[in-house]
């Protein structure tokens, strides 16, 4: 996984180094919802982790629910349709619940745990451009490089289990999605971008499920225009 990343850096700088001379570099900030996939809050990745003296005890998942992205975003054009992008973001979903059930009654809850889960994409890929002047309408893809962390607190019950409370994993995925730029000459651009992302396409362990989750966001870029 760690070596994924370097390769992945190595091949972002050379293509910095090679476009940086004829663009303009631009940046920009973008805002927006998230919506997550039923996995997105198996933190655990097993179907059955907690037990109690040598047995297993069954657990259940609130629904994921609707949460919401911040994200920083580079932009270096690298001919009149095709532009580099990389950036960093964080993407929280609310608290869910884990209701853990006695296994000869299911509908007694014997320890209910709260759950919040955040996702880190750091990321490079490409906006390709159908056209591309005062308004620009894209295709975009891009690799990432995904910290997934899980933050869990006991809320209530009656028995103690050996669980891990905060927990950090890394994958590699990627994002496609499209988008649509409002260019203001010499102002600013304004972007609405809609993305499907996909956080942990390598490196799963075993039970591990695909996780995913789709964004909407509306950002604000300065720059990232050809050089004339």
């Amino acid at each position: 996984m760690k070596r994924s990343f370097f390769y992945l850096v190595i091949a972002v700088a050379t293509l910095l180094a090679s476009t940086t001379a004829r663009a303009d570099l631009g940046f920009g900030f973008n805002l927006g919802i998230a919506t997550p996939n039923e996995y997105i809050n198996d933190i655990y990745n097993k179907d059955k982790v907690f037990s109690k003296g040598g047995n297993p005890l069954k657990h259940f998942y609130d629904a994921s629910k609707l949460g919401y992205q911040l994200g920083v975003k580079l932009r270096l054009p690298m001919s009149e349709n095709a532009t580099f992008i990389g950036g960093i973001a964080w993407a929280r979903f609310p608290e869910t619940d884990i209701d853990v059930r006695d296994p000869d009654d299911e509908n007694k809850v014997v320890l209910t745990l709260g759950t919040n889960q955040n996702v880190i994409p750091i990321s490079a890929g490409v906006n390709y451009y159908l056209f591309n002047s005062t308004i620009g309408l894209y295709g975009t893809g891009e690799l990432t490089y995904n910290l997934i962390s899980n933050s869990v607190d006991y809320k209530k019950g009656d028995i103690n289990i050996p669980i891990a409370n905060s927990s950090t994993d890394s994958r590699m995925g990627f994002g496609i999605g499209a988008g649509f730029d409002l260019n203001l000459p010499s102002l600013f651009t304004i972007n609405l971008e809609g993305r499907y992302n996909f956080t942990n396409l390598i490196g799963k362990v075993d039970a591990e499920k695909t996780k995913t989750y789709a964004t909407l966001t509306l950002g604000i870029y300065f720059g990232g225009h050809e050089k004339q």
